[in-house]
């Protein structure tokens, strides 16, 4: 028997994105989908984007650290003073305005890691590390000591995302590492490289063989997707703006995020919205 894998990582949010990389992997025939974490934000993809992976034939999903970030909004780890935790509460706020609260629970219930056996080809599915879904453990160009954190002796295939970017590559002992990139915001160092298309990878099985390794990059409107998010009423426009038009995402600029919270009044809004009656210290 014949399987077609098709590997779903870092939507982010993009629905617009997400929809056509399904239609691609309809048409390439795909038999069952992986999906491997950070489903939602920072765009505004919500119960839309849940509808569109509702009926496919998911077998296998873990959880990435941008799904932690939503979980620990929800949980109360987030305080008032660094902008940064401002920004997930109020995108979390933002989310929870609009989505199902069933789907939490959904959320809460994914692995770490999932492993998986094909026709006795054995894979191993993880967001990041099977232990930690963030970092900087797995960037494309670390040592291959680095990347042998994913496998062990019962991994032929190892499949990772969170660095948004296609990755293959192999372990020290020779087994098969893949990364299918990134749907909602790949990222490029390269700038000839740079483009707006939405990434993913299928794999194909046979037999127990690993037969084909497709890349694939789907052109999507990015200009409608941007609109989507103006209609929808997305916090941190600006920066989602930036995102779609110029590949870049300033998450972790604090000062741009600070000016962003004072000029919309963000921090009130989570204040209010998640009842938080002091400013915590980082970390309480």
């Amino acid at each position: 028997m014949k399987h077609k894998i098709a590997i779903l990582s870092d939507i982010h949010g993009n629905a617009t994105a997400l929809k056509v990389v399904l239609s691609d992997a309809k048409r390439q025939e795909a038999t069952e989908y992986w999906l491997l974490g950070d489903i939602f934000l920072p765009g505004p993809g919500e119960n839309d984007l849940l509808a569109l992976l509702k009926d496919l034939p998911i077998t296998a999903a873990v959880r990435g650290n941008w799904d932690d970030c939503v979980l620990e909004a929800l949980d109360g780890q987030y305080g008032l003073e660094d902008p940064q935790e401002v920004q997930l509460l109020r995108m979390t706020q933002y989310l929870m305005e609009r989505m199902d609260p069933d789907q939490i629970t959904w959320l809460r219930s994914l692995p770490m890691v999932a492993k998986k056996e094909i026709d006795g080809l054995r894979f191993s599915l993880s967001h990041n590390l099977p232990d930690k879904n963030y970092g900087a453990d797995l960037l494309v160009d670390n040592d291959t000591e680095k990347f042998d954190q994913l496998l062990d002796e019962e991994t032929d295939v190892a499949v990772y995302g969170h660095v948004h970017k296609q990755l293959l590559r192999y372990g020290s002992q020779g087994q098969q590492i893949i990364n299918p990139g990134s749907i909602g915001m790949p990222y490029f160092d390269w700038s000839a490289l740079k483009n707006h298309r939405a990434q993913y990878a299928l794999l194909e099985v046979e037999s127990g063989e690993l037969v084909n390794i497709q890349f694939r990059k789907v052109a999507y409107d990015y200009e409608a997707e941007l609109e989507l998010a103006k209609e929808k009423a997305l916090p941190f426009i600006e920066m989602y703006e930036e995102l779609r038009r110029e590949d870049n995402y300033q998450g972790h600029n604090r000062e741009l995020l600070a000016d962003l919270n004072d000029k919309y009044g963000y921090v009130e809004d989570v204040k209010q919205f998640f009842q938080i009656d002091e400013p915590k210290e980082n970390g309480s």
